[in-house]
C-alpha cells in the first residue's frame, strides 16, 4: 500500500488518513487504489465498528486530484477510465461498508473530496473549511452515482450551484446546505470528532449497519431496493444478544457491552 494512505486501527476505531500535506493531500491513481485497499480491510475486521476520514496536516481534508499527474494518470481514454473507475471502486467500497463512516474534515474539502464526503454517512468539518468542485475549470465529468450522491446530500439546486456556477461553500454554508452535519471551533474540532467516534464504536453494531442500510436503500430507485433485507436486519436486532444486553445495562445503569451479535 502507498505510503500516502495511512490505516490505523484505534480499538473499534479505523482511522484513514490521506497523507500528500505538500498537495493539500490531493489523490492521485495510487492513492485511489490504496484507499480501496484499506476501506476493504477495514471493513472486513470484525473489531472495526466505524471509520474517520482524515486529511495529514491541518490545511485540508482532500483538495481533489493531484493535477500535475493528470498527463500520466488521466491522458488518453483508457488512462482516464482506469483513474475513474478506482475512485469510483474506492467511493463505492465506502458508502456500501457495513461500517459507519466519518469526514473529519478540517480545511479544503475540494472536488474528489466532496465525493469522499458525501460517500461517508457523516461529516463534521473545522470553521476554516472550504468546499468546491471546480469541475468547468478543468473541463472534467462527474459519472451519475458520483452526481447522485452529492444530490442526494445537498439537492440539485446545490449541486448546480458547485458544478456549475463554481461557487465555494464555507463552512457555514456548507452547513446550511446540509453537505455537513455540524460546524465546530478549531479548538473543539479534535475532541468533538474523538468523541463522536467514540459513541459510534461503543453502540450496538447490528443496529447501526440497519439503519445505515434502510436509509441508503431509501435513497435507490424503487426496483432496486432489497426491502427483504431491510425487514431481516430490522428483525435481527430485536433477536440479537445485544438488544438484551442494551436493555439490561439501562436498567442496571451501566455502560452496555455489545458484541454485534
Amino acid at each position: 500500500m502507498t505510503d500516502k494512505i495511512i490505516t490505523k486501527k484505534d480499538g473499534a476505531i479505523g482511522r484513514i488518513i490521506f497523507n500528500n500535506p505538500d498537495k493539500l493531500n490531493a489523490m492521485s491513481l495510487e492513492m485511489w487504489e490504496g484507499f480501496t485497499q484499506a476501506v476493504l480491510e477495514l471493513d472486513a475486521d470484525r473489531d472495526i465498528r466505524v471509520i474517520v476520514l482524515r486529511g495529514a496536516g491541518d490545511v485540508s481534508f482532500v483538495a481533489g486530484a493531484d493535477v500535475s499527474k493528470y498527463e500520466d494518470e488521466r491522458m488518453g481514454e483508457d488512462a482516464q477510465e482506469r483513474y475513474a473507475k478506482a475512485g469510483e471502486i474506492g467511493m463505492a467500497a465506502l458508502y456500501n461498508s457495513s461500517k459507519i463512516s466519518v469526514a473529519a474534515i478540517d480545511g479544503w474539502c475540494i472536488g474528489g473530496g466532496i465525493s469522499l464526503a458525501v460517500s461517508c454517512d457523516l461529516r463534521y468539518c473545522s470553521e476554516k473549511s472550504k468546499f468546491g468542485q471546480p469541475a468547468m475549470r478543468y473541463g472534467i465529468g462527474y459519472r451519475y452515482k458520483s452526481l447522485r450522491r452529492l444530490a442526494d446530500v445537498v439537492g440539485v439546486p446545490a449541486t448546480k450551484d458547485l458544478l456549475l456556477g463554481g461557487l465555494q461553500f464555507d463552512s457555514q454554508e456548507a452547513f446550511a446546505k446540509g453537505l455537513v452535519g455540524r460546524v465546530l471551533p478549531a479548538e473543539e474540532f479534535e475532541a468533538f470528532i474523538e468523541k463522536t467516534v467514540s459513541n459510534i464504536a461503543g453502540g450496538a453494531p447490528l443496529t447501526g449497519q440497519q439503519v445505515k442500510f434502510t436509509l441508503n436503500t431509501i435513497l435507490q430507485d424503487p426496483a432496486d431496493r432489497d426491502l427483504d433485507r431491510c425487514e431481516a436486519m430490522f428483525q435481527a436486532c430485536y433477536a440479537s444478544a445485544d438488544y438484551k444486553e442494551g436493555i439490561r445495562a439501562f436498567a442496571e445503569k451501566r455502560k452496555p457491552a455489545f458484541t454485534g451479535a
